[in-house]
């Protein structure tokens, strides 16, 4: 995953219920279909590498990763206040160590990241986070890391009960799997590994989990024999298995590698890592597609046990 970890987490601030402020996104106007480039100048950067973007439920801040290629990279903070947005500045929680991939809790109250922080090798990345206390983020802590050192864990993504999705990626097999850990009572449990029924030689990077746990769109190679990365979507069953993965398409996918996508917590946009900038376009046709065919493809299996040939809509 080290030459693949460009890629962003996306969470912006939720609109509905009235329980969440609104983002603004720096007053851009909707890509609709098209897929633009998001925030010139402001998130994407001339001559940088950034990616990685995480913004607060209350939509008055935003991470970001930036810098150079992996591992060599800084999380950037964007602050607003009193209506206006600030400058990117380094995070406080990223100035003696490289930093990645942020991403909030549902409820704005942690943020998470990949950081090589108390290593001598900056290679060595594990899951950290920091909490946001008053107007600052303190207490960098370590919560996920295995003991293998030769194990790294990259993009985590958090769900509403606090569990963490995250990639783990072995350095010695050059491949990914996707793991969880629960949170309970202060502490996170062992990593245990997320069964998407991939084919088995697959390399599987760069988790978005749904707040709620309803699907999960990751990063995976050699799926029915492809071997560049594409962005897959599964989802969970009631039983809590996960389904076929389901291609997002041309307007996700690319002929060459793609890390990984994001979805806005509104659910109205999905952010694409090309480039070495984030790009973004509205969600219509793209998970709303996919999530139509699972469903499809579920209500048939279930007709067909049936007798009957009608399909959900």
């Amino acid at each position: 995953m080290k030459q693949i970890v460009t890629l962003l987490f996306a969470v912006l601030s939720f609109s509905c219920c009235g329980r969440y402020g609104e983002f603004d996104y720096f007053g851009l106007k909707s890509p609709g279909s098209s897929v633009q480039l998001f925030a010139p100048d402001i998130v994407s950067l001339k001559n940088s590498n950034d990616v990685s973007l995480a913004i607060s439920p209350k939509g008055d801040e935003v991470f970001f990763s930036s810098g150079g290629d992996w591992p060599e990279c800084k999380i950037m903070h964007l602050k607003k206040v009193d209506g206006q947005w600030g400058r990117p500045e380094l995070a406080s929680f990223s100035v003696d160590c490289f930093t990645t991939e942020p991403a909030f809790s549902p409820d704005g109250r942690f943020l998470y990241y990949s950081a090589s922080k108390d290593s001598s090798d900056i290679t060595q990345c594990c899951i950290w986070r920091v909490e946001k206390i008053g107007d600052q983020w303190e207490n960098p802590t370590k919560v996920i890391d295995f003991e293998d050192p030769s194990v790294w864990e990259f993009h985590p993504s958090v769900t509403k009960d606090g569990t963490v999705y995250f990639c783990s990626w072995n350095a010695r097999k050059n491949v990914g799997s996707i793991y969880k850990s629960t949170y309970s009572n202060g502490t996170y449990s062992g990593p245990e590994k997320v069964g998407i029924p991939f084919d088995a030689q697959s390399s599987i990077t760069n988790p978005f989990i749904d707040p709620s746990g309803r699907y999960i769109i990751v990063s995976a190679n050699q799926y029915n024999g492809k071997k560049d990365y594409d962005s897959y979507i599964s989802h969970r069953g009631k039983d809590g298995s996960w389904s076929s993965p389901i291609n997002m398409g041309d307007k996700v996918n690319t002929p060459g590698d793609d890390n990984s996508v994001d979805i806005s917590p509104d659910g109205k946009f999905v952010f694409i890592y090309r480039q070495k900038d984030v790009y973004w376009t509205d969600s219509k046709g793209i998970v709303k597609n996919t999530t139509k065919c699972f469903r499809n493809s579920f209500a048939a299996k279930v007709n067909a046990k049936a007798g009957t040939t009608d399909h959900f809509k």
